[in-house]
Parts: C-alpha cells; structure tokens; sequence
C-alpha cells in the first residue's frame, strides 16, 4: 500500500510541478519604493502628491477575480496616475527574444468617463543592449488592447477581459531622452529583429527585460475606475509566473491542480480497499 502510496504522490508531483507557478500578493507584500523581487507602487500622483486627482491602486475584495481579491485601481481627473511595478533587474536568460509568456486579465467599469479605448496598460521595462553599466538606452513596451485592432476601437466594459500579449503590438516609450514612439503596428518579434521607428532604441533579442508593469492615467481625460489581476511572464522553458491579487495569502488552485488532486484521493482509496 505505502509503495502505491508513494508511487502516486511522485506522479503527482512531477506533473503538477510542470505547470506555471502561482504567487499569491497581498496588500503586505507590495511596497511603497523600488525593491528587487517586489510588487511596489510607482508613479502614483494624487491629492496626497500635489495632483488634483482622487487616485487609487490598492488589492481589494470589490471585483474580485481568482478568489478573494484584485488590484483596484481609479483616478478622478486627467492629472492622476498609478503603476504597480515589478523588477528583477539583469537576470541572465530574461531577454526580449527569449520571452515566452506575457498576459494579465483586466477589467473597466462602464462608468468611466475618460476615453472608452483606454483600459489598464502592461509594460515590459528593457535595457535595449543588455548592458547594466549603460543606463541611457532603457525604456519602456508598451501594450494596450486599443492597439490590438485596426481603428482603436473601443474596449469592452464591465467584464473581465483576459489578454495573451505576447503575440501583440508594443509601443515604445524611451526614457532618456523622453520619447514616445507612435508606432502601434510592432509586435515583439519586430522589436527583437531590429525594428527601429523614427525616435525609438533599437532593440534586439539580447535585449534585457528587467521587469513589468501594469497602470492607468497619464493624461487619460476623465474618470476611471477598473481592476487587474493574474498578471503572468515567463521566459525560455521555465514555467510561467503568474501573480494573484489576494487579500489573504490563501492561493486558489489551478483546475488542472484540483482534478489531479481528487485523482490521486481516488487512487489512494481504491490501494486501501485493495490492501483491506
């Protein structure tokens, strides 16, 4: 029976250890500065900071999404403005050409005022050479669901929305000098090919990706309010990493997770009946 026991406890293992790691963040694990390794809040302008904006970002139980929770986000005004930031910085293997997931779910509620193109952005934050001694070559992709049509059309309203980005258009925004690239038609493949639109870095797929964002404002002419959550990357053959929003640190299993649990409960009550 232990044999049988033991057997089934390793198939278990070696099959569930083969899908996507699940962090679950709660409010007590995002921080307030830059840290490594850390969900942190950036760039946020609100009341608080000098702006005229009523701003918000913060995990809440109000549209919860994969169990108890999810990154709520609002601002009131064209003024204000939020990021939820993550950075690893150089890790050898996280390049632009060797990325292998990008995705995130995200939601707007229909009483938004600002533009109806605009939902909560995922950004790629990359060091175009690869290089940690050269900081004047970094910047931002930039990935909104308005870029992902012809038109701009307008984004869906009071649903969840899950979107694969990987296959989609980037912007680039360049940091220094200060640059936005309005070119909404590169994917991530032109990027790393060498795709250079009039005022943008050239990247490459040695290019370092040091770490991802997601956010509202800048500029956005108008109220919002709308959530985040499940926010995945990976890179190579490593499986993904996909971050649930929660307000407690009770992770909720994956499907596949809980079919493969109850078949090994099944597998070990029939060993039992066999060995009594």
């Amino acid at each position: 029976m232990k044999i049988c026991q033991i057997a089934i406890a390793i198939a278990l293992c070696g099959i569930t250890g083969a899908h996507a790691a699940t962090v679950v963040v709660t409010p007590g694990d995002v921080g307030n500065a830059p840290t490594l390794n850390q969900w942190y809040l950036t760039n946020f302008r609100d009341v608080s900071t000098g702006f005229t904006s009523n701003t918000s970002a913060a995990v809440t139980t109000t549209n919860a999404r994969s169990g108890n929770g999810s990154v709520e986000m609002s601002l009131t005004n064209s003024s204000g403005k939020a990021d939820y930031a993550y950075t690893w910085g150089f890790v050898n293997g996280n390049t632009l050409g060797n990325l292998s997931s990008l995705s995130y779910d995200w939601y707007r509620e229909s009483g938004s005022t600002n533009s109806k193109k605009q939902s909560p952005a995922l950004r790629l934050l990359f060091d175009a050479d690869g290089n940690s001694s050269t900081t004047a070559d970094r910047g931002y992709l930039i990935w909104e669901q308005t870029n992902q049509g012809l038109g701009f059309p307008d984004v869906a309203t009071d649903s969840w929305v899950s979107s694969n980005a990987l296959s989609g258009e980037f912007w680039q925004r360049r940091f220094s000098p200060g640059t936005t690239v309005e070119d909404y038609d590169v994917d991530l493949a032109e990027w790393a090919a060498g795709a250079n639109p009039t005022g943008g870095l050239v990247l490459s797929g040695n290019s370092a990706i040091l770490g991802i964002e997601f956010g509202i404002g800048s500029g956005w002419d108008g109220a919002f309010r709308g959530f985040v959550d499940n926010v995945s990357y990976g890179f190579g053959t490593v499986p993904a990493t996909t971050f649930n929003f929660e307000m407690n640190g009770t992770a909720v299993p994956e499907p596949a997770t809980l079919a493969l649990v109850g078949l090994s409960l099944l597998g070990l009550a029939a060993t039992r009946r066999r060995s009594a």
